[in-house]
């Protein structure tokens, strides 16, 4: 007959297995956590340069506009536009213009003066 046998496990530390199991799921989630951020950089990044490129655009419409702007109520083209009868003019009547002029005041101690850089001494 057979004697019998003693069935022997082999015993796992609990508390060692836990420490590498924590450690590497650390370094996994570590690991992840840069390769998102970089790649979210990366993102950012070029977002960033679209961004500008827009920003480039857009200003150099505004110079054309502010050049076009500039051309289009010069002098002469109003002008020319005046010859091709595209505008129309009419004088304006003396009735409706309006003159201010300064009032009349006499000189004394309390009295404001347009100039205020009178020297003395001089």
């Amino acid at each position: 007959m057979h004697a019998p046998r003693r069935k022997t496990f082999n015993s796992v530390n609990a508390a060692s297995l836990a420490r590498w199991i924590l450690l590497t799921s650390f370094l996994a989630v570590t690991g992840l956590i840069y390769v998102f951020l970089t790649l979210q950089l990366y993102h950012l990044g070029d977002r960033k340069k679209a961004l500008e490129n827009e920003l480039t655009s857009l200003r150099s419409q505004n110079d054309v506009a502010s050049v076009q702007i500039a051309a289009l109520t010069s002098r002469s083209a109003m002008q020319r536009r005046l010859k091709e009868g595209y505008l129309k003019m009419i004088p304006i009547a003396e009735q409706n213009i309006v003159r201010l002029s300064a009032p009349a005041r006499a000189p004394g101690e309390d009295a404001v003066q347009p100039v205020a850089n009178k020297r003395a001494g001089r």
